[in-house]
Protein backbone atom coordinates (compact mmCIF):
# COMPACT_ATOMS: atom_id res chain seq x y z
CA UNK A 1 0.00 0.00 0.00
CA UNK A 2 1.19 3.26 -0.62
CA UNK A 3 1.23 6.44 0.71
CA UNK A 4 -1.42 8.14 -1.27
CA UNK A 5 -4.06 4.77 -0.02
CA UNK A 6 -2.51 5.65 3.92
CA UNK A 7 -3.28 9.26 3.53
CA UNK A 8 -7.04 8.60 2.51
CA UNK A 9 -7.47 6.24 5.16
CA UNK A 10 -6.02 8.53 7.53
CA UNK A 11 -8.34 11.55 6.19
CA UNK A 12 -11.38 8.98 6.43
CA UNK A 13 -10.87 7.59 10.04
CA UNK A 14 -10.61 11.49 11.33
CA UNK A 15 -14.07 12.06 9.46
CA UNK A 16 -14.82 9.50 11.24
CA UNK A 17 -14.22 10.34 14.53
CA UNK A 18 -11.75 7.79 15.66
CA UNK A 19 -8.11 8.12 16.33
CA UNK A 20 -6.12 5.01 16.02
CA UNK A 21 -6.26 3.77 19.40
CA UNK A 22 -10.06 4.13 19.72
CA UNK A 23 -10.26 2.38 15.58
CA UNK A 24 -8.34 -0.58 16.73
CA UNK A 25 -10.25 -1.64 19.74
CA UNK A 26 -13.46 -1.19 17.83
CA UNK A 27 -11.96 -3.91 14.89
CA UNK A 28 -9.76 -5.93 16.92
CA UNK A 29 -5.97 -5.24 15.62
CA UNK A 30 -3.37 -4.07 16.95
CA UNK A 31 -2.07 -0.29 16.73
CA UNK A 32 0.94 -0.63 14.51
CA UNK A 33 -0.59 -2.14 11.72
CA UNK A 34 -3.13 0.89 11.47
CA UNK A 35 0.03 3.14 12.26
CA UNK A 36 2.05 1.76 9.55
CA UNK A 37 0.00 1.72 6.66
CA UNK A 38 -1.44 5.33 7.39
CA UNK A 39 2.08 6.44 6.60
CA UNK A 40 2.73 3.91 3.49
CA UNK A 41 5.45 1.81 5.88
CA UNK A 42 3.35 -1.76 5.43
CA UNK A 43 0.62 -3.21 3.55
CA UNK A 44 -1.97 -5.36 5.40
CA UNK A 45 -4.58 -8.13 4.73
CA UNK A 46 -7.44 -7.91 2.53
CA UNK A 47 -9.49 -8.54 6.03
CA UNK A 48 -8.05 -6.10 7.83
CA UNK A 49 -8.31 -4.11 4.97
CA UNK A 50 -12.03 -4.03 4.79
CA UNK A 51 -12.64 -4.47 8.48
CA UNK A 52 -10.78 -0.86 8.47
CA UNK A 53 -12.69 0.41 5.69
CA UNK A 54 -15.76 -0.64 6.64
CA UNK A 55 -15.75 1.16 9.86
CA UNK A 56 -14.67 4.39 8.74
CA UNK A 57 -16.73 4.51 5.50
CA UNK A 58 -14.60 3.36 3.19
CA UNK A 59 -15.43 0.73 0.25
CA UNK A 60 -12.76 -1.63 -0.85
CA UNK A 61 -13.39 -2.39 -4.86
CA UNK A 62 -12.18 -4.91 -6.89
CA UNK A 63 -12.42 -5.19 -10.85
CA UNK A 64 -10.92 -5.86 -13.79
CA UNK A 65 -8.57 -3.83 -14.96
CA UNK A 66 -9.25 -1.64 -17.90
CA UNK A 67 -7.31 -3.66 -21.12
CA UNK A 68 -7.29 -0.18 -22.91
CA UNK A 69 -5.08 1.65 -20.25
CA UNK A 70 -3.58 -1.49 -18.90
Amino acid sequence: MSIYEGILIKKARKAAGYNQLDLCKKIGLSHAPINHVENGLESISLLNLRKICHEIGLEVVIRPKDKVNA
